[in-house]
């Protein structure tokens, strides 16, 4: 197998010069239930890649297959990352807002977050990117599996980086059942929670990833996401609405851990 350099999405896109990025900052994300507060998250952000192992963002990953050429890349690795889709009543340790109780979800057992795992496909050529993910939960969480389809286009004007994407994801009937789903013994008429299962599902997404350097070192980094549901999911009486915004902002200082020689693993922005 040919040594690979670093490959294809975020580290790819919008990092140069140093291999090692961390920072922190503020996650939030709308939920669908009805009445249910957003939460927002403090959340740590680092992003590494050594052609062997990576972490991007919450996202870990080793690569078992690759090569890179001048125009174009590919790399198929092993990944895991958390499922923080969920509801339930106890505080976050990294909980920044308050969130009032949701009527909807009263009386209904907790849907935890979990950890999912499977194997990535990435492919890159020029400012273009796509990658293909299955991912199941090993957590025994919901016993569901996801696959998502992302492809993009990185371009730049200045100091501003910006990396937008179209999303299509796969849930299967598990993992929506058990998000979306009412159980028979969860059912309560009075407060319109029938009874429910929900179906696999397609859900469409947006994102835009935005990077504006400081300096050479410090960097501000913001991403801004869409998920639109499908039906077995809108459907569901937990729910009101078809879209669940998310997004981060984080301050993030870059520095070289493996000396300016291994600096090449992360190519430099096109301008």
């Amino acid at each position: 197998m040919k040594k690979f350099f670093l490959l294809t999405l975020l580290p790819l896109l919008l990092f140069s010069k140093d291999d090692v990025f961390i920072g922190g900052g503020p996650y939030f994300q709308t939920l669908p239930y009805k009445d249910a507060d957003p939460v927002v998250l403090a959340t740590p952000v680092i992003f590494f890649d050594n052609s062997l192992f990576y972490i991007r963002w919450t996202r870990v990953g080793m690569y078992f297959l690759g090569d890179s050429g001048e125009t174009q890349s590919w790399g198929l690795s092993f990944t895991a990352q958390p499922q923080i889709l969920g509801y339930y009543e106890r505080r976050a340790l990294t909980q920044l807002n308050q969130r009032s109780k949701t009527p909807i979800l009263q009386g209904m057992a907790e849907r935890d977050s979990g950890w999912e795992g499977g194997l990535s496909a990435a492919y890159a050529r020029g400012d273009f990117f796509a990658e293909f993910l299955i991912m199941h939960d090993i957590t025994d969480t919901n016993n569901g599996t996801k696959l998502r389809l992302e492809a993009g286009q990185s371009f730049s004007v200045g100091d501003w980086y910006f990396v937008p994407s179209v999303l299509a994801v796969w849930l299967s009937q598990p993992f929506a059942n058990y998000y979306f789903g009412v159980k028979n013994s969860e059912e309560n008429l009075l407060i319109g929670r029938p009874a429910y299962r929900s179906d696999a599902t397609l859900n469409l997404a947006v994102q835009t990833y935005v990077k504006y350097n400081i300096n050479a070192h410090w960097h501000l980094l913001g991403n801004l996401r869409a998920d639109r549901f499908g039906d077995p999911v809108s459907e569901s009486p937990l729910t009101e609405t078809r879209v669940m915004y998310s997004g981060m902002l984080s301050l993030l200082y870059s520095f070289n851990l493996f000396g300016e020689e291994k600096a090449v693993l992360n190519p430099p922005e096109k301008r």
